[in-house]
């Protein structure tokens, strides 16, 4: 096979056939005679045109035309991709994860992935924040993929995100703007065609978090029940604790006795 004439020409070949990642390997295998500092000068002057972005060391993105303008290529483009290229297992979740089942709202204002055993720098990626958390086993059953442009990505399912959001309250808002992606991710909620592995994979004071949520403050009683069928099918064992963990308790705090809720938060979710 003829070996491309330039860098530009290679990239503007690969992206007519549908490729729009490479390494820095890739590179140096298609112009093994190119000299390092010709393949920086080339690398730098492309990036500068916003022909290609690096969102990782040595790993590149082509750009396709409707990003060029924004100068921002989404997360979901490049990351199973680049996920791969690191060896590393994933997933999108918590606002992200809910967004891609229509639980949007508010857009995220950056862009959350889980990744299995390794840990990450989270920074400026391609234009997005990219913040990347390690978990030290990723629940796989509850991951589901999702087509993309450029192929899939891994997702958290719908119940499995409803309990994230749960967990990490704390990184999304509070629990106030969680409810309110609860109330818009319910309906793809389904506590009752899921495995009792899920529960495994949080504390037992999420699990009675989420449920008061649902049960109490968003009225889905169907979807509260089926988590509490599965809770008592897992023998789980509610204790008192606080709705609110960072906020201090009262005598004077309600007790929700189903949940074995202390109410030391008053939640009033968003207008959706």
């Amino acid at each position: 096979m003829e070996q491309p004439k330039s860098i530009s020409k290679w990239i503007e070949s690969m992206s007519m056939r549908g490729h729009y990642v490479f390494t820095k390997n890739d590179l140096s295998s298609t112009f093994p005679d190119m000299s390092p500092i010709t393949f920086q000068r080339n690398l730098t002057r492309l990036m500068a045109k916003m022909a290609i972005v690096s969102p990782w060391h040595n790993f590149y993105v082509i750009v396709p035309t409707e990003y060029k303008l924004k100068g921002i290529v989404p997360p979901v483009f490049y990351l199973d991709h680049l996920m791969r290229y690191l060896g590393c297992q994933y997933y999108v979740a918590l606002l992200n994860a809910a967004e891609m089942y229509g639980a949007a709202h508010q857009r995220p204002q950056n862009f959350t992935v889980f990744t299995e055993g390794k840990a990450f720098h989270s920074g400026i990626k391609a234009g997005t924040e990219v913040l990347l958390f390690k978990r030290e086993q990723l629940p796989a059953e509850f991951i589901r993929k999702f087509q993309t442009q450029t192929g899939y990505v891994n997702v958290s399912s719908p119940e499995l995100t409803a309990l994230d959001l749960v967990n990490a309250e704390y990184a999304v808002g509070g629990l106030t703007r969680v409810t309110t992606v609860l109330a818009e991710l319910t309906e793809k909620i389904h506590f009752s065609s899921v495995s009792l592995g899920i529960l495994k994979n949080f504390k037992v004071p999420v699990v009675q978090r989420l449920g008061y949520l649902l049960d109490v403050v968003l009225d889905e009683t169907e979807k509260a029940d089926e988590l509490f069928a599965l809770a008592q099918s897992s023998n789980l064992h509610f204790r008192k604790v606080a709705l609110k963990t960072s906020k201090a308790v009262t005598d004077g705090n309600e007790v929700n006795k189903r949940w074995k809720i202390i109410v030391n938060q008053e939640i009033e979710i968003d207008e959706l």
